[in-house]
């Protein structure tokens, strides 16, 4: 499991949040409705320098809302349930209203939507029983989710297993089914991003992709391809930040010297370069001619 995934998933489950919900519990009838979920402090969470993935108050249809607390794991573990029944108690001691609970599992458990609860747990009028519900993406049908109108849905695929199809045709069909829904740019990256961060392809592999797919050229390696979407972004902004800091003290910048800076991805670089802006006197002093 490539070891970004925590703060991959983060950041897809707050831009599509609604969609998990749709997916896990249909019951809810949210339909087509936008609701937009209040991110909540998840400090009284913090474990073991640990801290909870998604906490969010999110707004019912019908009126009232319900507290949704998500956590993702690379891999299904027992010791989970503990942990989710201590964070529920806290989140309703501090914020109060019903909590939602959601372990989402990339590989392992038994595939599919579970309801879990702790084994010998007495069932009763007037008893308190903790229940969660567990997400196991491993062993769903990728063809079943890119099939569902959540675009989180095709964003989960890649973990899934390719029932009839290959692993390259398994790829071309979630970047197929992505491209072809309305998203804007910033959710269409994200899905893009769990696309190439869960299905890597072999060379061999590769090669059948670009025969199915005729369009697909022969690429350079992107420096950013081990970045996540908001890293790119922020890259993106100190880029040209750095280029207008630049044509504001030197005048207009040879073409060369801006390709040299549009071609650095690193915030770290472009940070140096920023601080080195203040001192230089030339653009020789910079160090990129």
């Amino acid at each position: 499991m490539p070891p970004r995934h925590d703060r991959l998933f983060k950041r897809v489950l707050r831009f599509f949040l609604p969609d998990l919900l749709r997916l896990v519990v249909p019951s809810l009838a949210l339909g087509k409705r936008r609701s937009s979920p209040v991110f909540l402090d998840k400090e009284l969470l913090e474990e073991d320098r640990r801290e909870a993935d998604i906490l969010a108050r999110f707004p019912m249809p019908g009126g009232g809302s319900v507290l949704v607390h998500v956590e993702v794991e690379a891999r299904s573990r027992t010791r989970m349930l503990r942990r989710l029944r201590e964070y529920a108690g806290r989140i309703q001691a501090r914020y109060g209203g019903p909590v939602l609970s959601i372990l989402v599992n990339l590989r392992g458990g038994t595939p599919g939507i579970h309801t879990m609860a702790p084994d010998g747990e007495i069932a009763g009028p007037g008893l308190n029983c903790f229940r969660y519900l567990a997400f196991n993406l491993s062993g769903c049908r990728a063809e079943d989710y890119l099939s569902k109108p959540e675009p989180l849905a095709w964003g989960l695929a890649p973990l899934m297993t390719p029932g009839r199809w290959s692993r390259a045709e398994h790829k071309l069909a979630c970047l197929q089914r992505i491209d072809a829904g309305r998203l804007d740019e910033q959710r269409r990256l994200l899905l893009v991003d769990c696309v190439e961060t869960y299905l890597v392809l072999t060379p061999e592999e590769m090669e059948e992709y670009k025969r199915l797919s005729p369009r697909e050229r022969e690429k350079p390696m992107n420096p950013m391809r081990d970045l996540t979407w908001s890293e790119r972004m922020i890259a993106d902004g100190m880029r040209q930040i750095v280029l207008h800091q630049m044509d504001q003290r030197f005048g207009p910048l040879p073409e060369p010297i801006r390709k040299k800076v549009e071609g650095i991805y690193s915030a770290t670089r472009l940070t140096r370069l920023a601080d080195k802006l203040l001192i230089a006197g030339s653009l020789e002093e910079l160090g990129i001619r």
